[in-house]
């Protein structure tokens, strides 16, 4: 995987976990309320393009992943009248994408790091 590859697949992977967290947010204000409708989002293409990012053909995954980005709020959608998730599984889920945006940006430091050190050699001269 290239290093551009790599940034842009992390990025996704980024945008993706602050979106969870954004919708985790959404149906904890509307836990308590009767009636309203909660929010899913649906991370099967994001997965799809991070896997195809993954393997041989770098091209192709750039493609999967500008799709992805490109998608946005599309991954979204509303349901109302079906089986709510508890208010303890929607604090879970944005809890788990906050670790999951920590340590995708801690893991994209490290590899910036590593890029300025290749670059700048041991010294930082």
């Amino acid at each position: 995987m290239s290093s551009d590859l790599t940034v842009d697949a992390v990025r996704t992977a980024l945008d993706m976990s602050r979106t969870r967290a954004e919708v985790a947010g959404w149906n904890i204000v509307n836990a308590s309320v009767a009636g309203a409708s909660f929010f899913v989002l649906d991370q099967s293409a994001a997965a799809s393009a991070l896997a195809l990012a993954a393997g041989p053909d770098g091209a192709a995954g750039q493609q999967a992943l500008a799709a992805v980005r490109d998608s946005g709020s599309s991954l979204i959608s509303e349901r109302a009248g079906s089986e709510r998730p508890g208010l303890d599984e929607l604090v879970a889920d944005s809890v788990a994408a906050g670790l999951q945006y920590q340590v995708l940006s801690e893991s994209l430091g490290r590899h910036f790091g590593l890029m300025r050190l290749a670059i700048t050699g041991r010294n930082g001269a």
